[in-house]
C-alpha cells in the first residue's frame, strides 16, 4: 500500500507545472498580450498597404511600432528582452497567444456589430 501511495504521490508531483516567476525586467503577461495585439494589428495593417506604397507602409509600421512604445512606456529593447524571455517559454507563449487571438477576435466581433 505505501509503495502504490509513493507512487501515486511522485506521479502528481510530476503532473504538477512549475510556475515560475517572471523575472522584473520582463512584462507582464497581461502587458505583453495587449502590446502583442496592437503589434500585429500594426503588421496586418503594414501588409494591407505595402502592395500600394512599399516605403510609406515601412514608415507609417515604424511610426505605429513607436506609438505603442510610447503608450505602453516601453522601448525596443525592453520588448525584445520580453519577446525573447517568452519565446524561451513556449508553453507561456502559447497561452498569451492565446488571450491575444481571443482579444482580437472580440474586437473583430465588436465592429462586424458596428
Amino acid at each position: 500500500m505505501k509503495i502504490i501511495l509513493s507512487i501515486l504521490s511522485i506521479l502528481l508531483l510530476a503532473c504538477t507545472s512549475q510556475n515560475t516567476e517572471i523575472p522584473t525586467d520582463i512584462l507582464s503577461e497581461k502587458s505583453f498580450v495587449n502590446i502583442l495585439k496592437e503589434v500585429h494589428l500594426a503588421e496586418a495593417a503594414f501588409e494591407l498597404n505595402k502592395s500600394k506604397n512599399m516605403e510609406n507602409a515601412k514608415g507609417t509600421l515604424a511610426n505605429s511600432y513607436q506609438k505603442i512604445y510610447k503608450k505602453h512606456t516601453i522601448n525596443d529593447a525592453y520588448f525584445s528582452k520580453s519577446l525573447n524571455y517568452y519565446a524561451s517559454h513556449p508553453e507561456r507563449l502559447e497561452d498569451i497567444y492565446k488571450t491575444v487571438l481571443e482579444k482580437l477576435r472580440e474586437e473583430r466581433t465588436t465592429l462586424n456589430q458596428q
